[in-house]
C-alpha cells in the first residue's frame, strides 16, 4: 500500500506542476521505442504488452489558440478537434542467443479542424488546416544480452516530419535522426533497471540526454514501469487477458511547416508542440496474438512555438487549450509462451 501512495503522490506533485515547461525536454523527445522487449529478454514478469503491429486512432475536442506574451490578437483561432491516427509495425529479423536485431516503421498523422481563424497569421493557420502533418519512421533495434542479469540495448531511427503532401518525403530539411543506447541490468524476473543515453538531430536543434528505465513488480497483480523523465506508469494485471495502466508522459511532435501565400514568398516553419498526458488505459485480450487497447485523460498543453526558419518567416508562439482526449487502438502482440 505505501507502494501505490508514494506513486499518486508522484502524480499528483506532475499534475500541480504540469503547467511549468520542462526546459531539459525538447519538443521533439520521444522515447516510444524502448520496449524491445518484443523478441527480447529485457523486461519483467507481467509487463505491458508488447506489440508488433498497431493501429492506433486518438481525438481531442474543441479549443483554442490563445496567445502567448501578445503573440496574436482577438479574435483568435479556434479548432473544432486535434485527430491522430498511428500505424506502427516491428519484425524482427536475427534471433540469436547472443543478438536480436528488430527492424521498425512507424507512419504517425495528426490533423486540425479549425473552426475560425483569426487575422493575425491568417495564412499559417490556413495552412495548418488544410493540410496533414506527417511523420515516416524507419527504426533498427538491437538487443546483446550481456550476462545473466545483464543486457545492452540500442535504437537508430530516421524519420521525415512536415506538411508534404505525399506519403513520404525524403528531402533533407523534413529529416529528424535519432539514436538511444540503454545498459541494463535485470536482478530477477521482477526487477530491471537501467541507464541510457538519447541522441536527436533534425531542423530544430542536436541533443544528448541521459534518462533512466525502471520497472518493477510489487506483486502478482501491481507494477510500476518508467522511463525518467519521460514517462511513469502504475500497472494492474486484472488477469491473463486484461490489464490496466495508471500515469502520466511527456508528448511532443516537430513538423517542418511550408506555408504557401501567392503573390508572398513560401514561408517555412518549425511548427513544435508538447504536452504532459495524464491517462489511464484498458487492454484486452481478444484472441491469443490479438488485443485492444483504450486510452483516454486529460492533456495539458505547454506552448506551440512556430519557429521561423528563413529570415522572412516571423515566428510566434501561442498556447492551445488544454482537455480531455481519448484513442483506441488494435494491436498483435506475440504471446508469452512463443519463445519458451
Amino acid at each position: 500500500m505505501k507502494y501505490i501512495l508514494i506513486i499518486a503522490s508522484v502524480l499528483c506533485c506532475s499534475i500541480i506542476f504540469g503547467q511549468i515547461k520542462p526546459d531539459f525536454l525538447p519538443e521533439d523527445v520521444n522515447y516510444e521505442g524502448l520496449d524491445v522487449r518484443c523478441f527480447c529478454k529485457p523486461g519483467i514478469r507481467n509487463k505491458s504488452r508488447s506489440k508488433g503491429l498497431e493501429i492506433e486512432y486518438g481525438f481531442m475536442g474543441k479549443g483554442m489558440f490563445k496567445p502567448e506574451e501578445g503573440s496574436v490578437a482577438a479574435p483568435f483561432t479556434t479548432y473544432h478537434y486535434l485527430s491522430q491516427l498511428e500505424i506502427d509495425f516491428k519484425a524482427p529479423v536475427l534471433r540469436t542467443e547472443k543478438l536480436n536485431v528488430l527492424v521498425g516503421y512507424k507512419y504517425f498523422i495528426e490533423n486540425y479542424d479549425l473552426n475560425e481563424i483569426g487575422a493575425d497569421f491568417s495564412s499559417t493557420f490556413n495552412t495548418l488546416n488544410d493540410h496533414h502533418l506527417k511523420s515516416n519512421s524507419l527504426s533498427l533495434y538491437m538487443t546483446r544480452p550481456l550476462n545473466e542479469t545483464k543486457y545492452l540495448a540500442l535504437r537508430f531511427r530516421y524519420s521525415t516530419n512536415g506538411n508534404y503532401r505525399n506519403w513520404i518525403n525524403f528531402n533533407p530539411k523534413y529529416a529528424i535522426y535519432k539514436g538511444l543506447v540503454v545498459y541494463g541490468i535485470k536482478p530477477h524476473e521482477d526487477l530491471e533497471w537501467g541507464i541510457g543515453l538519447s541522441f536527436s538531430q533534425s531542423f530544430r536543434r542536436t541533443y544528448l540526454i541521459p534518462f533512466l528505465i525502471y520497472n518493477r513488480n510489487f506483486n502478482d497483480h501491481w507494477g510500476l514501469e518508467a522511463v525518467l523523465p519521460a514517462s511513469i506508469q502504475l500497472r494492474y494485471n486484472i488477469n491473463p487477458k486484461n490489464l490496466a495502466l495508471f500515469g502520466f508522459e511527456y508528448e511532443s511532435q516537430s513538423y517542418r511547416l511550408s506555408v504557401e501565400e501567392t503573390p508572398q514568398p513560401t514561408f517555412d516553419y518549425a511548427f513544435n508542440r508538447s504536452a504532459v498526458l495524464v491517462y489511464g488505459t484498458l487492454e484486452h485480450q481478444f484472441f491469443r496474438w490479438i488485443w485492444s487497447s483504450l486510452k483516454f485523460g486529460f492533456q495539458m498543453n505547454f506552448s506551440t512555438e512556430f519557429e521561423g526558419k528563413t529570415d522572412l518567416t516571423s515566428g510566434f508562439r501561442v498556447e492551445p487549450s488544454n482537455g480531455l482526449f481519448i484513442s483506441l487502438g488494435f494491436f498483435i502482440s506475440p504471446p508469452d509462451d512463443l519463445f519458451d
